[in-house]
């Protein structure tokens, strides 16, 4: 792995291709917050009133364990934003793919997710990492102790040739 450039702020972090459409307002996060259950991340929060949700241009964070993605690191393309099409479609998602209950949706594509996880915790919670197609069990560890420290790792990933 060669690491090519991490994340200086929080705004750096985004592509230019997809975001979601709508800003984000106090009302919309007290409402995702008593929806869901949990108390947000500030982090979070804060980098989506940056932009709601979206591509990222720092899409690879380090792994302590190997996953289906890579020995060192998996790829987190997208950080869903607070509303319908993001962290508030959670539900569904974890109820299709028979995830654990207490978690919120950051990323993921069905056989692998990144999430909040509130198991343990209704304040700041670790991000988790799970792979659904870990041979016959789910892998599923810690993947950053919070939000800031995910956004604080992510970098982009270069093959050495």
């Amino acid at each position: 792995m060669v690491l090519i450039e991490r994340v200086g702020e929080m705004r750096d972090i985004w592509d230019d291709g997809y975001s979601q459409s709508k800003k984000l307002t106090e009302e919309m996060v007290k409402d995702a917050e008593k929806k869901l259950g949990v108390k947000l991340p500030k982090s979070y929060i804060e980098l989506c009133k940056m932009q709601n949700g979206g591509s990222l241009k720092y899409c690879d964070y380090p792994t302590p364990v190997p996953t289906n993605w890579a020995d060192d690191h998996v790829n987190l393309p997208e950080i869903y934003g607070i509303g319908k099409e993001g962290i508030l479609s959670s539900d569904y998602y974890i109820e299709e793919w028979e995830l654990p209950k207490d978690i919120v949706l950051l990323c993921g594509e069905g056989h692998w997710w990144v999430a909040f996880d509130y198991r343990n915790t209704k304040d700041n919670p670790p991000v988790i990492y799970m792979d659904l197609e870990w041979g016959t069990d789910t892998l599923i560890f810690e993947l950053a102790p919070d939000f800031e420290t995910l956004v604080n790792g992510l970098f982009i990933y270069e093959d050495e040739k």
